[in-house]
């Protein structure tokens, strides 16, 4: 039987989602939902950060400041990315 995750949350991983939550709020996104999937087996990953936006170039600003902020503070880009164009 697997071990389960602990559900604290790790320094690093809290940081993360606070880069993310401000880069999202940098760009005025709305509805912004973190969601802890720590207690799901097989998640993809831990947590899921949901925003919405009023029109796609806003959206696409919400992206990149999202990265900005990230790489700002840890100089570490997203390992894969997916549905800008």
């Amino acid at each position: 039987m697997a071990k389960r995750k602990s559900s604290k949350v790790l320094p690093e991983t809290k940081l993360l989602l606070d880069l993310v939550v401000k880069g999202m709020q940098e760009r005025k996104a709305q509805q912004i939902t973190v969601l802890d999937m720590t207690d799901v087996p097989n998640a993809l990953a831990d947590y899921f950060v949901i925003c919405t936006g009023t029109s796609d170039s806003q959206v696409d600003a919400i992206a990149d400041s999202i990265e900005e902020e990230v790489y700002k503070a840890v100089q570490s880009n997203p390992a894969h990315k997916e549905g800008k164009t």
